[in-house]
C-alpha cells in the first residue's frame, strides 16, 4: 500500500497511509525505488514518522512513498566474506561473491545465553590488555578516548593480532559514522594481510544521513549472529565508533518526538544502547566477541553516552590524554580502566597479586606527583623513590611498537606473550632494575632478555 509526504524536517518525514501502516524499521522508498526511508515512528493509526536513509533527490510534499513491508536485507554467512557492504547491502566490491545470501536486520535476534564454565582467554599480543584486562571469548571491551589519542589505531593492531592466533574465526567490521580514509585504510591492510578472505565490513560513513549511521550497526550485528547461531562460527566484532551510532539517534530524535534528557541526549539513551549491546554473547553455538571504540567528548569519561556504553561492557579501557604527552602509545591508563576478567579464579594467583601491586605503585606515584613537582624527587623518603623509579619503569614498559604504525614509526611491530608480559612485569615490581634508567623499557617487548642489576653486577 502506497503513502504519500504530509510534513518533513532535515531528515525525518511524516508519511499518512489510507490503511495497513507499515511496522517500525520498514523500509519505505520513492524516486523509482532510488531514495530510502526507515519507519521508526507510528504517530496514530493513518501517519508514521521515518528517517531519511539515502535521498536520491529533494523529498517534496505529496510525493507517494511505497511500502517495501520488509527491513533492510543483510548479507551473512561466509559467503558474503571478503567484501564491503553499504546500508542497502549491496557489496562495494564488484565480482567478489556470486551467491550471496540475505537475511532481514534485526531477524536473527536469539536471547538464549549460556553461563559457560569453559573459559577461553583471548591473548592480542598487547602488553597493557593482555595484562590489565584479559579478554576472555564472547566479552565486550569497551576502548575510551577523545580526539587523537589512538582508538582506531589500537583496533586495528587488535585485529591483525587477534587472527593471528584464531584460524577459524570469523571478523565483522563495522564502521559508523566515522572517515572513508579509515575505511580503506583497513581494507588495505586486511587485504594485504590475506585476511579479507574471513572478513566483512558493513560501513556508513561521516557524511551519510543519521539514519544510516544508525542503521549499519544493527546491520552488522545482524551478520555476526547469523555467523555465531546458524553456522556456528566463533565472531570476532568490531565497531568504530559506537558514539557516532548513539550521535546519530540522537540527530533524529527530536523530530521523531522524543524529548531531550540528561546533557542534551535522547530520552531513549539507555534502549537504544542496551537494544545493540545485548545481542553480543556467547551461546552454546559459539561466541560474538566485541570490540568497540567510544568516543569521549571534551575527554569526558562521565559522559552521559560513555556511561550508557559503559554499563553493558565487561572491560573499559580508557586512552589517556596526559599518557598521549608523555609519548607512551598505546595512552592506556590503567587507573581509570576496568575489567571483570581480573579474577584469581580466571588468570590465576600470579597474574592477579601482579596486577593488584602494578596498581598500587601507580597509584601511589600518583599521589606522589604534586608532591615531586614542588618538592623534587630527592625529597622523597628511599621507599617512596624507589615506588618512583618503579612506576617509571612500569609506565615506560606498557608502551609498545605496533605493526599497524610501522609504516611512519619505522620501528617493528612487537606481539608478546601474555606468560612472557606477566614474568617481565614481576620482575620490575621486585626491582630487579631499580637502579637502571626508566628509559630501557621504552618499546621494548619484554624485559626477559635485558640484564638485571644483579647480572651487570650494580648496587
Amino acid at each position: 500500500m502506497n503513502g504519500k509526504i504530509i510534513k518533513f524536517w532535515t531528515d525525518v518525514v511524516e508519511v499518512e497511509f489510507i490503511s495497513n501502516l507499515p511496522k517500525i524499521n520498514t523500509i519505505l522508498t520513492l524516486h523509482d525505488g532510488k531514495t530510502f526511508l526507515l519507519v521508526k515512528r507510528l504517530v496514530n493509526d493513518k501517519i508514521i514518522r521515518a528517517t531519511v536513509i539515502y535521498a536520491y533527490k529533494e523529498i517534496k510534499i505529496n510525493e507517494l512513498v511505497f511500502n517495501t513491508n520488509k527491513s533492510f536485507m543483510v548479507p551473512v554467512g561466509v559467503t558474503s566474506h571478503n567484501n564491503i557492504y553499504s546500508f542497502e547491502g549491496k557489496p562495494l566490491l564488484e565480482n567478489r561473491n556470486p551467491s550471496l545470501k540475505y537475511v532481514e536486520m534485526n531477524s536473527t535476534i536469539n536471547n538464549e545465553r549460556v553461563l559457560d564454565s569453559k573459559i577461553e582467554i583471548i591473548e592480542t599480543g598487547i602488553k597493557a590488555i593482555d595484562f590489565f584486562m584479559p579478554i576472555i571469548k564472547g566479552y565486550k571491551l569497551g576502548i575510551f578516548g577523545g580526539a587523537g589519542v589512538g582508538k582506531t589505531v589500537l583496533m586495528k593492531e587488535m585485529i591483525f593480532n587477534i587472527n593471528k592466533n584464531n584460524e577459524k574465526t570469523s571478523n565483522i567490521f563495522i564502521g559508523s559514522g566515522e572517515r572513508s580514509r579509515e575505511g580503506i585504510e583497513l581494507f588495505n591492510e586486511l587485504e594485504n594481510s590475506n585476511l579479507m578472505k574471513k572478513s566483512s565490513m558493513y560501513i556508513s560513513k561521516m557524511n551519510e544521513s543519521p539514519g544510516a549511521r544508525m542503521s549499519i550497526v544493527p546491520i552488522g550485528i545482524t551478520a555476526a549472529e547469523y555467523l555465531r547461531d546458524i553456522e556456528k562460527r566463533d565472531v570476532l566484532l568490531f565497531i568504530d565508533n559506537i558514539y557516532r551510532f548513539v550521535q546519530a539517534e540522537n540527530e533524529v530524535s527530536a523530530s521523531l518526538g522524543k524529548k531531550p534528557s540528561v546533557g542534551g541526549y535522547q530520552s531513549t539513551l539507555e534502549s537504544d544502547v542496551a537494544n545493540v549491546e545485548e545481542r553480543l554473547f556467547k551461546n552454546n553455538n559459539a561466541g560474538i566477541t566485541s570490540f568497540q571504540t567510544v568516543f569521549l567528548p571534551m575527554d569526558d569519561i562521565s559522559d552521559p553516552s560513555a556511561v550508557a556504553v559503559f554499563n553493558h561492557l565487561d572491560g573499559n579501557l580508557v586512552l589517556s590524554r596526559s599518557q598521549a604527552a608523555k609519548n607512551i602509545f598505546p595512552a592506556f591508563d590503567p587507573l581509570i580502566s576496568s575489567s571483570n576478567s581480573v579474577n584469581e579464579k580466571i588468570i590465576g594467583k600470579k597474574h592477579f597479586d601482579a596486577i593488584i601491586e602494578v596498581k598500587r605503585i601507580l597509584k601511589t606515584y600518583k599521589d606522589l606527583e604534586d608532591v615531586i613537582l614542588i618538592l623534587g624527587f630527592d625529597e622523597l623518603d628511599e621507599e617512596n623513590k624507589k615506588i618512583v623509579k618503579k612506576a617509571l619503569q612500569l609506565e615506560n614498559f606498557f608502551s609498545q611498537n605496533f605493526f599497524m604504525t610501522e609504516h611512519f614509526t619505522k620501528e617493528k611491530g612487537v606481539f608478546v606473550s601474555l606468560q612472557d608480559t606477566v614474568e617481565s612485569v614481576i620482575r620490575i615490581i621486585n626491582g630487579e632494575y631499580i637502579n637502571q634508567s626508566p628509559e630501557i623499557f621504552s618499546y621494548v617487548g619484554s624485559n626477559l632478555n635485558i640484564p638485571t642489576d644483579k647480572e651487570l653486577g650494580i648496587k
